[in-house]
């Protein structure tokens, strides 16, 4: 009976190092979804208002200037959540101060 004082000291130790260790992996986990969730929207962002833009007219370079100014703004200031639903108007502002940035009239 003895002998399984020290087994149960050391299952219980193990035990609580795999709970401390689990909300460390989903800690990371939400961290890396949250970070590809705003690797994606940086991509996506930039492709779509690369589109808009060039379709207006922008010159290619000037456009992929103002949209990857406007996708590293909005993932600075909204939260991965925030930028699923991220609205036009929620935008417009960074669009237009990254416009302002590169020299556009706004």
């Amino acid at each position: 009976m003895t002998a399984l004082l020290p087994l149960r000291a050391i299952l219980v130790f193990a035990v609580a190092a795999a709970l401390a260790g689990c909300g460390e992996g989903e800690s990371r986990m939400a961290k890396g979804f949250e970070e590809g969730l705003r690797t994606s929207f940086v991509e996506s962002f930039g492709e779509s208002c690369r589109a808009a833009a060039e379709g207006g007219g922008a010159a290619a370079g000037l456009a992929a200037e103002v949209c990857k100014c406007a996708a590293d703004e909005l993932i600075k200031k909204y939260s991965a959540s925030e930028l699923i639903g991220l609205s036009p108007e929620m935008a417009a502002p960074v669009m237009k101060s990254c416009a302002a940035k590169s020299g556009l009239p706004v």
